[in-house]
């Protein structure tokens, strides 16, 4: 409401107006213990808006938010629900060296990956040296009854950014509450540099101050030759305690994990372009932990894509291997996938199964396939829907049935066509 008045005083004289709505109808049922079966049919819509060049200068308003309600059973906490996901006015420079928010807005600078209704600015120099400063409630979304969010966040990077060639900054967070430790504080560094023409090398490393431990790092090098290679490995470890701390969700709590335990990886990536259309991808990953349990894996992957109808459509096979020093987290994994879209209408088909070692519930393998149909009904308006089935260790057969209708609208007020 506070930034409503100044959104209707810029769009007087000009703006352009985009506004995009996704609409999920779900229909799916379960057999839950005892032979009851339940139907389900929640019904979501996500809500765009964006409005810019307001009053013919470089401002913009943006808006997202999605909302649930349940036609059937109930699908979640009540039989409705939602949230505002991004509500906030943006100013960008017109040479594009400063920038500033206001309002809800998801924040992403340096150690900062944040939600929060507050103020954002930043500012490059004309010699690349630049500042971002930030402040305002984290807007935190906790499924735990005994777990409160914090009261006020803050934070800030200096950075060099030269175009092209690198940009490295350093940041600091502080997040106050009500915490079952101390406020949270981290402190980061980032950096992206192009070595010579074809190599890339990025990094990431942030530091919890307030358990005193590395919370994550992340290390890369992307090499591409030429038309044909593009090759990518790296080294990213992180550790429960200092990543999700507070943890808002039950999967990062003890005994589901262990919060002392770290988690290290090396991975690698190489796709192959090796004829016009068709591309060979081979990946490998090693994934570390300091604790036995869950224990230690290794995962081979390769797989072939086409490409095709002027690069519109896309098909592929894959095979995934995973090894590891317990044989439940053992498994092989094949997926295959195709796209076909003659004119307005566009079909896809998408079917994996993964074969375990060792039994789950009695079952060594699961299946899932997902058939999709879309239409473009007019410019503005696509109809499309899908239906899966589902054979696994949790679900004897499962079928689900979605119905979206997507429009996206834009015009302008300003007499622009």
């Amino acid at each position: 409401s506070l930034l409503l008045p100044l959104l209707l005083a810029g769009t007087a004289r000009a703006a352009d107006l985009s506004l995009s709505s996704k609409t999920y109808g779900l229909s799916y049922q379960r057999e839950q213990a005892g032979g009851q079966k339940d139907r389900y049919a929640p019904l979501y819509e996500y809500l765009s808006a964006d409005a810019a060049n307001l009053g013919g200068k470089p401002l913009s308003f943006h808006f997202y938010g999605w909302g649930r309600v349940d036609l059937g059973e109930d699908s979640g906490s009540g039989n409705t629900s939602g949230e505002v996901g991004s509500i906030y006015l943006e100013y960008l420079h017109p040479e594009g060296n400063a920038q500033a928010k206001l309002g809800r807005f998801f924040l992403t600078e340096g150690a900062a990956m944040e939600i929060i209704d507050g103020a954002f600015v930043k500012a490059t120099t004309p010699i690349g040296l630049g500042v971002s400063l930030y402040g305002g409630v984290p807007v935190e979304y906790s499924i735990l009854d005994n777990t409160s969010g914090g009261d006020s966040l803050y934070g800030g990077r200096v950075f060099f950014v030269r175009p092209g060639f690198v940009e490295m900054g350093v940041s600091y967070l502080k997040e106050k509450g009500s915490f079952q430790g101390k406020d949270r504080e981290l402190y980061g560094g980032d950096l992206w540099l192009r070595v010579a023409g074809p190599v890339e090398l990025t990094g990431q490393a942030t530091y919890n101050r307030s358990v005193s431990e590395m919370a994550s790092q992340r290390y890369a090098v992307r090499i591409v030759p030429g038309s044909t290679f593009d090759i990518s490995a790296g080294y990213e470890s992180y550790t429960y305690r200092g990543l999700f701390q507070p943890a808002l969700n039950p999967a990062f709590v003890s005994p589901s994990v262990n919060p002392d335990d770290k988690v290290q990886t090396i991975f690698g990536i190489v796709d192959w372009a090796f004829v016009p259309g068709w591309t060979l991808e081979v990946a490998g990953k090693n994934i570390r932990h300091d604790k036995s349990d869950p224990g230690d894996a290794n995962r081979g992957e390769v797989g072939v894509r086409y490409t095709y109808n002027d690069k519109k459509d896309v098909a592929g096979l894959s095979a995934a291997f995973v090894s590891a020093d317990q044989a439940v987290n053992e498994y092989q994994e094949y997926r295959g996938f195709a796209s076909y879209s003659p004119a307005k209408l566009r079909l896809t088909l998408d079917a994996m199964t993964q074969q375990y070692k060792q039994e789950i519930n009695g079952k060594k393998n699961q299946y899932q396939v997902v058939a999709t149909a879309g239409y473009q009904l007019l410019a503005s308006l696509q109809l499309s829907g899908n239906l899966t089935y589902t054979q696994s260790p949790n679900f004897q057969e499962d079928w689900a049935g979605l119905i979206r209708v997507n429009y996206d609208f834009a015009t302008s007020t300003g007499g622009k066509k």
